[in-house]
């Protein structure tokens, strides 16, 4: 089940490859140093003010659609969530502009955060229908919408960089084109599910208790990966920003786009069995979640690290020497991250203590924020690196120890053991290519990657790590069932 799950969300996740890896490698090559981290700079802004305004009203529609299912009151709950989601958009776009005019920054920056605040405004709409359906399980919509939006967008913002003098603004302006034309289409499929329905304050009330903590939490945990973007910027200066953040994407987003892959086919799962059979359900559905995520994911964190000096081609010249520096250790922070975020923090979400979310995640941000200040003059931008792990490693331990207290959140420690295993086995097998007479780049890349690869999987069947053998099984199971197109007459 869960690997049929999983394949459903794979034109999503292929969207997301391709604009990530595009972002970069076009970005890198079409902006200047300075202007890629004045949009590093604003992308970051983006998703602080979108946490900080919107995604509590997210959170609330993947939790509650399950309850208003079984209650018969989906009408009202989507209409509830979308006034609100409307009027905070609208407040919040000219809240934000009056700052815009009052705070003293850069011309160029403002006119940048102009567009990225202002997408993120009406981004809160798209968002709501996409939550609505991946908690009602119409993922065939959730996917097609989804992906069209995101190559919509990355397409016309890349065609402004060229044939606009909108720079760094591009990127932003295609994401509000692309979410005018997609998100315009499914509003209309949503105002019929709303038909009927009324907004309920006392519904407010629910939704912002339970949505609000993680709205913080969140904020904190953003804190807790992009501060030390500004951080540099303001000690080091906008290219050195710039590199930082084209070496942390190249290797984080990869990893990031792994663990929502998997997280958003089994969340909606885990939140319906947790609605429907209670807390055992849910826990059962999440043993096997947490096996799958680490057998994915370590091996592509291990393999990220291994081939960062072959992948920098993918990155403009301007940045790419100290971006390629950091990208075997952002690898592994990223790996630390993105288990405790798409897995641990499951256990506050399920059991509705999301305020003990926010108390998780206070410690490892000032840590890193005085790491940040104190290491980054020493070591630059390794410094960054490091009170990047160190703070990881706390709030994992953390979310952790207060997660179980609320939830019985199974913890995969012989699926990590065999994952580590293998993935041991492959980084071996691939530092030991005789390689050294090539230059590093796509040839090494696809070379190593190919080769690490049959080890890694080779290794995992042998032993069934992290009960492999099920899930390959039922993703082949998937295939084989899967209709096969007519042929043409």
């Amino acid at each position: 089940m869960l690997g049929k799950s999983i394949l459903s969300y794979l034109p999503v996740n292929l969207a997301n490859v391709v604009t990530a890896f595009g972002t970069i490698a076009i970005l890198t090559r079409l902006l200047e140093p300075a202007e890629f981290g004045c949009y590093a700079i604003a992308m970051i802004t983006m998703q602080f003010v979108h946490m900080g305004l919107f995604t509590w009203m997210e959170a609330a529609m993947a939790r509650f659609q399950a309850r208003a299912e079984r209650e018969n009151d989906v009408a009202s709950h989507l209409r509830t969530l979308y006034t609100l989601g409307l009027m905070t958009g609208i407040l919040g776009f000219g809240a934000i502009m009056a700052i815009l005019v009052l705070v003293p920054l850069n011309s160029n920056l403002v006119f940048v955060l102009f567009f990225a605040l202002g997408s993120s405004c009406l981004q809160i709409l798209f968002n709501l229908g996409m939550e609505a359906h991946k908690a009602a399980h119409r993922i065939k919509r959730y996917s097609a919408t989804y992906t069209t939006q995101t190559l919509i967008s990355f397409t016309l913002g890349i065609l402004f960089i060229i044939f606009t003098p909108l720079k760094a603004a591009a990127p932003f302006v295609g994401i509000i084109f692309g979410l005018i034309i997609v998100g315009g289409i499914d509003l209309i499929f949503m105002w019929k599910q709303m038909r009927g329905g009324h907004y309920q304050p006392q519904k407010t009330k629910t939704y912002f208790k339970y949505g609000a903590p993680l709205c913080i939490g969140l904020l904190l945990s953003y804190a807790l990966n992009s501060a030390d973007v500004y951080l540099i910027g303001y000690l080091m200066g906008e290219v050195s920003a710039g590199e930082y953040n084209a070496g942390y994407n190249l290797a984080n987003r990869t990893l990031e786009i792994l663990f929502v892959w998997v997280s958003m086919a089994v969340t909606p799962v885990a939140v319906t069995a947790m609605e429907k059979s209670g807390t055992k359900g849910s826990q059962k559905i999440l043993k096997t979640y947490g096996a799958t995520l680490l057998w994915i994911t370590v091996p592509a964190a291990t393999g990220i690290a291994l081939v960062s000096v072959d992948a920098g081609f993918i990155l403009g010249e301007g940045v790419r020497d100290n971006a390629v520096m950091v990208m075997p250790w952002i690898a592994f922070a990223g790996l630390i991250n993105g288990f405790m975020t798409y897995y641990v923090h499951r256990a506050f979400m399920l059991s509705g203590q999301t305020q003990k979310f926010v108390w998780a995640l206070i410690l490892p941000v000032i840590l890193n924020l005085g790491l940040n200040v104190f290491l980054i003059p020493l070591y630059g931008l390794m410094g960054a690196v490091w009170a990047t792990i160190f703070s990881y490693v706390l709030a994992i331990t953390i979310a952790t120890i207060l997660g179980r207290r609320e939830y019985p959140l199974p913890v995969p420690v012989k699926a990590a053991f065999e994952v580590s295993v293998c993935s041991l086995l492959m980084a071996v097998t691939v530092l030991n290519l005789p390689l050294g007479g090539m230059t590093p780049g796509f040839i090494t890349l696809l070379i190593k990657g190919f080769i690490g690869i049959i080890v890694y999987f080779f290794a995992c069947w042998v032993i069934n790590a992290a009960d492999c053998r099920t899930f390959i099984r039922g993703l082949k199971s998937r295939l084989d069932s899967a209709p096969l197109p007519e042929p043409a007459e």
